[in-house]
């Protein structure tokens, strides 16, 4: 019999996913272990491994669809054989409402209307049913259709009803949506009422003109579907902002000594460099070491004090931000760190990170000061106690001995959860980083004495 492929979970947070790309098409022979689709979960592109053997029969799922775990992808099995029998359940299941509509014939008899004035009504039922099936996307009318199909209608103006599909039990497809539209086969969806109350609102503005003298040009909305990435972090950073009571504290740091010894110290390697994020992401973990207390976690009736020190390193990439974690970061050398964090970066933005290479972090360090701020807040991220916005090093006029001079300066803010510490702990842990900072040869001593 027909094997069903499902939605594998491919990362401890993953709720649902998205077939970024199939790697095989129906007919093709697969074995157990053989790389069949990329998945788009909340943190990355993987690649998502057969469990069993077989000829692929169906392709359920397209590819740029939003699935839940679990939800049917593809159906493997012998080489001819039908794979409707193993889909034919999930497909059935909407035809078990459709006898339940009998019931509403109980509720003839009470009324005793005339039979001559019942009987008009029933007869002008089958002239609305059409629009009927179209409009109303519920219950047992609702045409088997996949979300991008339904996107696509819309966007242009067809009705489903009118459109042959082609997936299983005559569902709906992309393709199917996009061959109506080119042979223009698909019945265009009545506009009516809509597009006539838009009309005064065009003659007025187009009789309105700009700084040019030229009418204004009106230009059509765009909506763009969340990645898998972005839904993750819009639900994440809108439960850590409503859970986490968050204070801020902001220390302005003298990065000379910084600048001199990160010069001196590229100057002496051949190979790697390292970077001012990397100086940072130390002093970070070597404070961390010394506070545990900001190290640490709210977990409802106690605190969570981790015994080591992961840190992530916040990188943008172009669906949003990815946190990849330089475990043991109080215990690595600057070079250690700047080896890994390059690759890490390099790996998160290519979408190939491991799971457990995006987990874990204890506390994070978010940079924008390549992107020229000058300082901002982050929002700490859950299972955390804090994160650390990092703004840009800039020279500025600054008082030193009683003088003006230019000096490199750095403003960075901690974002911290009240729950776990306050204010005092907060601007002494911010203290030492800053002392690490401008002390740089401090970071370089065994944090083990």
């Amino acid at each position: 019999m027909a094997t069903v492929v499902e939605l594998p979970r491919l990362s401890d947070t993953m709720e649902e996913g998205v077939v970024a790309k199939w790697r095989v098409a129906v007919g093709d022979k697969v074995k157990r272990g053989d790389v069949i689709a990329e998945i788009e979960t909340d943190k990355a592109t993987m690649e998502f491994e057969s469990f069993d053997s077989g000829f692929v029969l169906a392709l359920v799922a397209e590819e740029g669809e939003a699935l839940p775990i679990g939800a049917t992808i593809a159906v493997l099995g012998k080489q001819g054989e039908d794979p409707s029998e193993v889909l034919a359940g999930p497909a059935k299941a909407p035809a078990k409402r459709v006898p339940e509509q009998p019931a509403a014939k109980d509720e003839a008899p009470a009324k005793d209307e005339a039979p001559a004035k019942a009987a008009a009504p029933a007869k002008a039922a089958p002239q609305a049913a059409p629009a009927e099936a179209v409009t109303v996307d519920a219950d047992s009318r609702r045409i088997p259709a996949s979300p991008i199909a339904r996107r696509l209608a819309r966007e242009h103006g067809l009705e489903l009803a009118a459109v042959t599909g082609s997936g299983p039990h005559g569902r709906v497809v992309k393709a199917d949506v996009e061959r109506a539209v080119s042979e223009g086969t698909g019945k265009a969806a009545p506009a009516g009422a809509p597009a006539a109350a838009q009309a005064p609102a065009a003659q007025q503005y187009s009789a309105e003109l700009d700084a040019w003298g030229r009418p204004y040009v009106s230009r059509p909305e765009q909506r763009e579907r969340l990645s898998q990435m972005r839904k993750t972090i819009a639900r994440r950073m809108a439960q850590a902002k409503r859970e986490i009571p968050h204070y801020y504290l902001t220390i302005d740091i003298d990065m000379e000594k910084a600048a001199a010894f990160r010069a001196d110290f590229n100057a002496t390697l051949e190979s790697t460099k390292i970077s001012f994020n990397d100086l940072i992401v130390k002093a970070v973990a070597r404070a961390l070491r010394a506070f545990p207390a900001v190290n640490s976690a709210f977990a409802e009736t106690e605190f969570v004090r981790h015994g080591d020190v992961h840190v992530g390193v916040a990188v943008a990439v172009e669906d949003g931000l990815i946190v990849p974690v330089v475990r043991f970061a109080d215990q690595k050398s600057l070079e250690a760190i700047a080896l890994e964090t390059r690759d890490l970066g390099q790996r998160a933005r290519k979408k190939q990170l491991r799971p457990e290479e995006m987990s874990g972090s204890t506390f994070t360090v978010s940079n924008l000061g390549m992107f020229g701020i000058e300082e901002f807040a982050a929002v700490v991220n859950l299972g955390e106690s804090g994160i650390l916005a990092v703004g840009a090093i800039e020279p500025r006029a600054v008082v030193v001995d009683g003088a003006v001079v230019v000096r490199k300066r750095m403003k960075v803010t901690l974002s911290a959860d009240h729950r776990v510490t306050d204010g005092a702990v907060g601007a002494q842990w911010l203290t030492l980083v800053r002392g690490y900072l401008e002390s740089p040869l401090k970071m370089l001593a065994d944090p083990h004495h």
